[in-house]
């Protein structure tokens, strides 16, 4: 006898969904910064921006349907806010490629790669959460989901501050260089938090599903 699984609501297919663009965008930076070539920062630019512009046009079409919609799994205001925190993610990573370009960088920080590592997996870890939308309602399957990305934002906040520590501890080392490293991590530690940030609202959709 066929055993037919039930298929996910849209719109919780739709958070994962428009968050791969999130996935996708830092995946193109991760190539932009292992190749670094200054004079390609507006091709990197360019194409981390196409990443986005294709997110925007997909969050707007969730938005169309969800105006249209009668019936939601969760309240329209919580899919709309939680729409908006995956659009910051995936504004937050273009920044980055942004900032690179208009800043004209020369050179890549030696520990921008750890920082790197790092936010890959805080996004594929809320990936992981926006995959098991549908069981917002299962603390036991949830919690331990949410509390890996949580873990994630905090070890990024402690690399920030002992990173940057180690900057200005530096003697031979120009204070522009200084702060121009400075900038590169604190970008990668605000793309976290954009991930945290998506975290609380679920949290805040969790608990008034339960």
């Amino acid at each position: 006898m066929a055993i037919f699984k039930k298929k996910k609501d849209y719109f919780y297919e739709s958070f994962a969904e428009l968050a791969k663009f999130s996935k996708e965008a830092i995946e193109e930076l991760e190539k932009g910064l292992n190749n670094f070539d200054s004079s390609n920062l507006v091709v990197l630019k360019n194409s981390v921006h196409e990443i986005e512009h294709r997110a925007d046009l997909k969050k707007h079409e969730i938005e169309e349907r969800l105006a249209k919609e009668f019936i939601t799994p969760i309240d329209r205001e919580d899919i709309f806010l939680l729409l908006d925190k995956i659009d910051d993610l995936t504004d937050s990573i273009d920044e980055i490629s942004y900032k690179l370009y208009i800043r004209n960088y020369q050179k890549i920080p030696a520990n921008a790669s750890i920082f790197m590592n790092k936010t890959k997996e805080a996004i594929y870890s809320m990936l992981l959460v926006l995959d098991n939308m549908d069981k917002i309602s299962n603390k036991k399957v949830m919690d331990p989901l949410l509390n890996k990305v949580i873990e994630i934002e905090e070890e990024v906040d402690q690399l920030y501050e002992v990173n940057v520590r180690d900057l200005y501890k530096e003697h031979d080392v120009s204070y522009m260089d200084i702060v121009m490293s400075e900038k590169v991590y604190s970008y990668f530690e605000y793309v976290t938090d954009k991930c945290r940030d998506i975290i609380k609202q679920i949290q805040i959709i969790m608990y008034k599903n339960l």
